[in-house]
């Protein structure tokens, strides 16, 4: 089972977009740089990559490396520093349902993320789960969040499990986390603890749609179907 981050298994109170834009401020004078892009399910190269174009800067490599490193300096410190006007903190039933999951034969969790990986990392960190998970997916990889799932599957590869899409199931919140999954051949649970309904996932092609992952015994009852 392949694992979205952001309004799936934490929120943070928006501390990555904090940080994104306090990069942008710092290295190219731009306030509030992410205000005109969709965020949303998206990979952090593609927000960062559509931000620079919208502004005029070159998203050539050494500009990208350059805003993504001052990017995960910024995100230690928000993440840090919650706002009352946005929670922040593990997702309810998020701890349950891992543990249910190691404990089901011929599971294993990993991550899909439009999260770089260093940004996974502290987010997942700060809340002590990163450890919940053995390879990922990250949104240093592609622009195109459907491209994660054929490298999670080499992931999984090299990490000795050997799978085929159809039995990869993606949990998320967004309906781009459903397509990515549909995209692939593989299966898609959506979780509406983010921006978007239970119905908006259902429309979007979640196989199975859920308020929060605090009915854990309904999502396993759906993956040994």
């Amino acid at each position: 089972m392949l694992f979205d981050i952001d309004g799936t298994l934490v929120l943070t109170s928006r501390a990555g977009v904090r940080g994104m834009n306090r990069a942008f401020l710092e290295l190219h004078g731009i306030p509030d740089a992410l205000n005109d892009i969709p965020i949303a399910g998206r990979t952090d190269r593609a927000i960062v990559t559509d931000a620079m174009r919208h502004h005029g800067v070159n998203p050539d490599d050494p500009t990208l490396k350059a805003l993504h490193d001052r990017y995960i300096e910024n995100l230690r410190i928000e993440i840090t520093r919650p706002i009352p006007s946005h929670p922040s903190g593990v997702l309810p039933g998020v701890i349950e349902l891992l543990d249910a999951l190691a404990n089901e034969p011929d599971t294993v969790t990993a991550l899909l993320t439009g999260n770089f990986q260093q940004g996974a990392a502290v987010k997942l960190g700060h809340f002590n789960l990163w450890d919940r998970f053995p390879f990922g997916a990250f949104g240093d990889e592609h622009t195109d969040r459907r491209a994660l799932v054929p490298i999670a599957l080499g992931l999984a590869e090299q990490a000795g499990v050997r799978t085929t899409a159809d039995r990869v199931v993606v949990i998320g919140d967004t309906p781009h986390d459903i397509d990515c999954a549909r995209a692939n051949g593989a299966r898609a649970i959506g979780v509406a603890t983010g921006p978007f309904s239970r119905e908006a996932l259902l429309d979007a092609g979640a196989g199975l749609a859920i308020e929060t992952l605090e009915t854990s015994d309904q999502v396993l009852a759906w993956l040994r179907e």
